[in-house]
């Protein structure tokens, strides 16, 4: 892990691609974009408003990370199986870090600005097919579950790997070759799947087809058109 101390301004930089964290005072302004999660502390102890806080933790996420549930599974102290893959993997590599800095993560923030974009399940999604057209990829998919997505039989997977600028497999990638190694037994040679695949978030499902790389909210869509993210999205 590299650090760097620039203006009260300490950045440290993941290695294997895993984002950074930078910890700022709360005078040095910042934007809160979308790949960043901003938890506010008084010293060593997480608090719930900015106004109690003289210091501001900024996770900078890499992009397949969903922001809204690393927040929620950091701030539990605890990751359950129900719980996301692809955040879970993420907060156990970046665990022995956040151990080292002596700060503790166990209050909610109440603040609103920091709350992204959630989605929830409906039994009404069960008998719906959504249908995946994306770089090539190609998949039929139903959401049986909360944590079960099925994508059907015949799937089409994208084959070429997208890789960093300096060649390097990123965190995604990473991700996404697991995914298919558990179930490589039902993928043949030319990347169509030869049986049906479950797999437990709409995040595995973009990993697991085209890498990822976009919202797949978005991507899935029904027969007339309409997103997965207009059927589930909490407003």
């Amino acid at each position: 892990m590299q650090a760097f101390f620039e203006h009260n301004r300490l950045t440290l930089n993941f290695p294997d691609d895993l984002g950074s964290l930078e910890i700022r005072e709360l005078s040095d302004h910042f934007e809160p974009l979308a790949q960043l999660v901003s938890l506010y502390f008084k010293g060593n102890a997480l608090v719930t408003a900015e106004k109690q806080a003289d210091r501001v933790l900024i996770f900078h996420l890499p992009e397949p990370v969903n922001p809204s549930d690393f927040e929620k599974q950091l701030l539990s102290g605890s990751i359950s199986e129900t719980q996301d893959t692809l955040t879970q993997s993420y907060i156990s590599k970046i665990a022995p870090f956040l151990d080292k800095l002596g700060y503790s993560f166990t209050t909610t923030p109440a603040s609103k600005k920091n709350i992204k974009t959630q989605h929830r399940f409906s039994k009404k999604l069960i008998d719906i097919p959504f249908f995946v057209d994306y770089k090539g990829a190609s998949a039929e998919i139903f959401w049986l579950k909360r944590n079960d997505i099925l994508i059907k039989k015949g799937a089409k997977l994208i084959a070429d790997m997208p890789l960093n600028k300096d060649g390097t497999i990123g965190f995604a990638q990473k991700f996404a070759i697991t995914l298919r190694q558990e179930q490589a037994d039902s993928i043949n040679d030319d990347f169509v799947t030869t049986a049906d695949i479950h797999l437990k978030s709409v995040n595995e499902v973009g990993h697991f087809l085209y890498f990822a790389g976009t919202n797949s909210w978005l991507i899935l869509k029904d027969k007339s058109g309409l997103t997965l993210d207009s059927y589930t999205i909490i407003k």
